[in-house]
């Protein structure tokens, strides 16, 4: 674990923690990857399924990012993330999916896994002060996930509560002002470290949490080491509140 220095001057501030969800808090590709090798099995469909559910992940992250940086209307995540499964069930199964499988199958966002430490870490952090989401995920999603994961949020805030995809500057500001608190008082915690040094440039504090595993294995995205100095570099959410706590 590791402090940087920066963080000492203003740990006794933090009045609040936001998350990234997917991939952060839980884990999206084993889950992805067992529903979808179920699928084609049951088809008798060849298809790498752990690929599949990167490319998946990967299409409506870019789509989010595009956004981001546009004028369109706002459109929740599961919108873009069925219309982007459709579109690659086109590309690598050869098939277009019923209403009722592309439906069922884009449920998966509900009912991913949370990894080892979650529970107990996030409800440590929700003894120093509130936890909520910073995550561009769907309203509709949002609640099923956090009950199959067996976590409780203070607030779910992000892409839908601010009408605005991540990295826009309104996601992370609005999602600070609904915590009624400042930017310098709240914890940005996430896997992904573009989406820290977007919430650092608006004034946030920063926590980088290592997902090795986030992926499906090392070289496949994951990113194991800072690539900044962060005010907390943690290996879990339990080591992220322990560090915490050391310098409240």
């Amino acid at each position: 674990m590791l402090l940087f220095p920066g963080a000492y001057r203003v740990l006794r501030l933090i009045k609040g923690f936001l998350f990234d969800v997917y991939g952060t808090v839980c884990d999206w590709h084993k889950p992805m990857t067992e529903m979808i090798e179920s699928y084609t099995s049951a088809k008798g469909i060849t298809e790498d399924a752990s690929e599949f559910a990167r490319q998946w992940r990967g299409a409506y992250a870019s789509e989010t990012a595009r956004r981001a940086s546009s004028r369109q209307p706002f459109v929740p995540l599961a919108t873009l993330t069925l219309k982007a499964l459709k579109e690659l069930a086109k590309v690598r199964l050869s098939t277009e999916l019923t209403d009722s499988d592309a439906g069922s199958l884009n449920g998966v966002w509900r009912r991913l896994r949370p990894w080892p430490d979650t529970v107990a870490g996030l409800s440590a952090l929700r003894l120093i002060a509130p936890c909520a989401t910073c995550s561009n995920g769907s309203y509709v999603d949002m609640t099923p996930l956090a009950e199959h994961l067996g976590i409780v949020w203070d607030a779910v805030l992000g892409s839908e509560a601010s009408g605005f995809y991540k990295p826009h500057p309104q996601t992370y500001l609005l999602s600070v002002e609904a915590l009624a608190i400042e930017p310098s008082e709240c914890v940005m915690v996430a896997a992904h470290q573009k989406d820290l040094v977007h919430a650092r440039a608006h004034g946030l504090l920063t926590a980088f949490i290592k997902r090795p595993d986030e992926f499906g294995g090392v070289g496949q995205g994951e990113e194991l080491e800072p690539t900044s100095e962060w005010d907390f570099v943690a290996s879990s959410l339990l080591e992220l509140a322990e560090l915490v706590r050391k310098r409240v």
